[in-house]
């Protein structure tokens, strides 16, 4: 589908047949599999047009189960079933499905077994892609807030770069460095620095993990010969040196910041507050945007060969980033969260579910301030080239949510990569996105 330079890739994988694969549903040992199949094998569809899908149930091996009954039904993105049928697989072991939608958007197939498992994962047809738009609000002042608190930083908190050689990390043929930069509340940016050992000025790669507790080394996917790269966690604590001493020092911030917040995860605290400069994000993406600008004054760096490449957490603070700095010469952008946070109250599934799921008295103040870190907002801001994947049944960062973050990306060299069949993750297959990322 094509609307101007907006181009929507959808790829047939795996046969654009959604192999379903989550919690079980039913009893007994053996796991089947359900299978959608849509008549388009991109899963879009104009708006009001018929799809027509057909769905049946497999073992693990791809043998037709002919036997039991399955319940299989649509939703509209959200509590409102559209369509639901029981089927005895002796008498229908294939279903028909024809489903329409009047409105962008998508619907939702799922399927359970009676007596016997059947793994569950929604699998979704996509309506009017290209006109899929934000439901959470701009505010007025959303840019000016930003910039606003780009330049408070920079006034208040003096970077204070702490860098120090990391032998453990290096290479024959680069050095590695731990590093910390200064951001707001006493807090600092810790990251893990590689650059090539040859002379010159090297081009960049800068990622942030995906949500968890986060990378204690640099990942062999993000070093790639002439260029430096620099990873940041979006954590208040240095890098360890190990998984498992990386993963105490997170649970030990986890538990503190619910402490602080009455919330479970570090992802939810500060919203309740209702301020805008109390969520973890706040001192984490301003103090992370003046890092990749201290790097870019580097004299070993070329600052017009920087790249972005990040998903899911690291998604999310991709389109932050390539915002806020805005001197990225490409950007790639897997499964991004925090898209569309407040689409639950317009009765669509959020990108993100950092809002929904606060403790319910916590709710409506931090509704006030999830706009100020949607990353719809800040995608209007962005006029860097952008490739972005989704997979279709990614029900970790809702694939709408991230639709509208990609229609309001400002940029006009942009291209989604819709991935049917596949869940949440950092995904590349059949796509050309390496190649355009590192191509000159």
């Amino acid at each position: 589908m094509k609307n101007g330079n907006m181009i929507f890739a959808s790829l047939c994988l795996v046969g654009a047949c959604a192999l379903i694969a989550s919690t079980a549903s039913g009893t007994g040992d053996e796991v089947f599999m359900a299978k959608f199949r849509p008549d388009s094998t991109s899963h879009l569809y104009p708006v009001g047009a018929k799809a027509t899908v057909e769905a049946s149930v497999t073992d693990k091996a791809g043998k037709a189960r002919t036997e039991g009954l399955v319940e299989i039904w649509a939703d509209d993105e959200w509590t409102n079933v559209v369509w639901r049928h029981t089927a005895d697989l002796a008498k229908e072991p294939t279903i028909r499905i024809e489903l329409s939608r009047q409105t962008p958007g998508a619907l939702r197939l799922w399927m359970c077994g009676n007596g016997f498992n059947v793994q569950r994962k929604p699998e979704r047809i996509i309506f009017g892609v290209e006109d899929i738009a934000p439901l959470t609000q701009c505010p007025p002042d959303f840019e000016e807030y930003w910039r606003g608190e780009q330049k408070r930083l920079d006034r208040e908190v003096p970077i204070d770069v702490v860098k120090t050689p990391a032998p453990d990390l290096s290479a024959e043929d680069r050095d590695a460095f731990r590093v910390s930069f200064a951001t707001f509340g006493g807090k600092r940016i810790y990251g893990l620095l590689s650059v090539p050992k040859a002379p010159g000025r090297h081009p960049a790669i800068v990622n942030v993990p995906g949500a968890g507790s986060g990378v204690w080394f640099l990942h062999k996917g993000l070093i790639r010969p002439g260029y430096i790269t620099l990873v940041m966690n979006v954590h208040d604590f240095p890098h360890c040196k190990s998984k498992e001493e990386q993963k105490k020092r997170f649970g030990e911030m986890v538990a503190r910041l619910s402490a602080e917040s009455g919330e479970p995860t570090y992802q939810r605290y500060g919203f309740a507050s209702g301020r805008r400069d109390a969520p973890i994000y706040h001192d984490m993406m301003l103090g992370m945007t003046r890092a990749v600008e201290w790097l870019a004054n580097e004299p070993y760096a070329d600052p017009s060969r920087f790249v972005y490449r990040g998903g899911s957490q690291g998604g999310g603070f991709g389109i932050y980033l390539t915002a806020l700095w805005g001197k990225f010469a490409k950007s790639c952008i897997f499964c991004p969260n925090m898209c569309d946070m407040l689409a639950y109250k317009h009765g669509r599934e959020p990108g993100s579910e950092h809002i929904k799921d606060q403790t319910p008295a916590h709710r409506p103040e931090a509704e006030k301030a999830a706009p100020y870190y949607d990353a719809c907002n800040f995608a209007r801001m962005i006029t860097t080239p952008v490739r972005m994947t989704y997979g279709t049944m990614d029900d970790n960062c809702q694939t709408v949510g991230g639709i509208a973050a990609f229609n309001s990306i400002a940029s006009k060299d942009k291209r989604l990569f819709l991935l049917p069949g596949f869940g949440h993750g950092s995904r590349t297959e059949g796509t050309d996105i390496n190649e355009w990322l590192f191509s000159p």
